[in-house]
């Protein structure tokens, strides 16, 4: 496995923590709600395009690197996964949050129903899980390359 590879991995996960759990409650407590919200929504965008980047890019490295040196498996899987959860939170929930703000319709929104706080939840899960996933894909990762 290529060692940029993981260290924009692990990069991108301090960035995942920091937007989520210290950026946006400084912001919704020291700026008005609609503030706070739209600024806190352009971390969450920028942070969810990087990860679906940097996890792909680590997918391809890890199976090339995996054919090259005959090791085994390296839990492609599992970082198939972390793409999946980061773009289902940035392509399918953000744009029913987005609609219910702005008292549009969705299509997911059509077919599901819910409440923005349903919707903020259902994100803030997924946004949860990823973070916990990446610091375990991570730290999984380093003990490969270094062992």
């Amino acid at each position: 496995m290529n060692k940029t590879a993981i260290m924009l991995a692990a990069m991108w996960l301090g960035m995942q923590i920091t937007a989520g759990y210290i950026a946006a409650p400084v912001l919704f407590r020291e700026l008005p709600r609609v503030q706070a919200g739209a600024i806190a929504g352009e971390l969450f965008g920028f942070v969810s395009y990087g990860g679906i980047l940097i996890w792909l890019l680590l997918y391809l490295v890890g199976r090339l690197s995996e054919k090259r040196r005959n090791r085994p498996p390296y839990t492609g899987k599992l970082v198939l996964l972390q793409v999946l959860l980061l773009t289902a939170n940035q392509y399918l929930i953000t744009p029913v949050i987005d609609a219910l703000k702005a008292q549009q319709g969705n299509w997911l929104l059509n077919l599901a129903g819910g409440t923005f706080g349903m919707w903020h939840g259902i994100s803030a899960t997924v946004y949860l899980a990823a973070a916990v996933l990446g610091g375990w894909l991570v730290w999984r990762l380093i003990r490969l390359e270094w062992r």
